[in-house]
């Protein structure tokens, strides 16, 4: 029997050492390159997060990176007595690094703590699984009101019967009335014995439930499948 998920263990807040030791890497090189690798901290947060938002950021300072290695390039060497060979480039390139390296630094104080200020836990409402894990929530009270509004589509779209691929995203819903063992076992993650015992209670019964109490009284379940139904079922 496949046993119930177990609660997710909440990591204790790191010292401020080990944020820094974590994540102060972001600003050392932003600093040490005079803003030249800037994008860097900024592509690896957007390798983490996985957010539009911070692609964008870290798009944005590859583009400063690139104008700052081209004002470099552009610059002559200095003259032998130390002067700048051109005085304007000089200071426009000076200018245009502490402005890239300050900002940066700004904008990376909040990345940082987002990616590392949990020791290295992305926070819930920036984890890519939580967001799919709540879409797919909402597609399911969906199809649910779309189902009491026009329930004659439910075998056209297929809802409650994802083995008949009928193109639909109901959000991960099961018909418990109709569908196969294995396919109740797969869309609610129960044990494939309790799906069957359900299938066997619904042959004997040799009608339907109309709601998950009805079933719950034919067909004992532990809590975590009784959960998973709650959550997936419909009649």
């Amino acid at each position: 029997m496949t046993p119930p998920p177990l609660p997710a263990r909440v990591p204790s807040s790191p010292t401020a050492g080990q944020r820094f030791q974590a994540g102060g890497w972001y600003y050392v090189l932003t600093i040490a390159t005079a803003g030249l690798l800037a994008a860097v901290p900024f592509w690896h947060a957007a390798s983490r997060l996985r957010r539009r938002d911070v692609r964008t950021l870290a798009l944005a300072y590859t583009a400063a990176d690139i104008y700052l290695i081209v004002l470099l390039s552009l610059t002559p060497p200095q003259q032998p007595d130390g002067t700048s060979g051109n005085e304007t480039l000089s200071t426009i390139g000076g200018l245009s690094a502490v402005f890239v390296i300050v900002v940066a630094c700004i904008q990376l104080r909040s990345l940082r703590r987002q990616v590392y200020g949990g020791a290295g836990v992305v926070p819930v409402h920036d984890d890519p699984v939580v967001a799919r894990a709540l879409a797919g929530r909402a597609r399911r009270e969906e199809s649910r009101q779309l189902l009491a509004r026009e329930p004659g589509l439910q075998r056209e779209l297929g809802i409650g019967r994802p083995d008949l691929r009928r193109g639909y995203d109901d959000g991960g819903l099961i018909d418990v009335n109709t569908a196969p063992a294995e396919v109740i076992a797969r869309v609610t993650d129960i044990d494939p014995a309790h799906a069957e015992a359900i299938v066997a209670a619904r042959t004997a019964r040799g009608g339907t439930w109309f709601n998950i109490g009805e079933l719950l009284v034919d067909v004992p379940l532990p809590p975590y499948a009784q959960e998973q139904l709650r959550e997936r079922a419909i009649f």
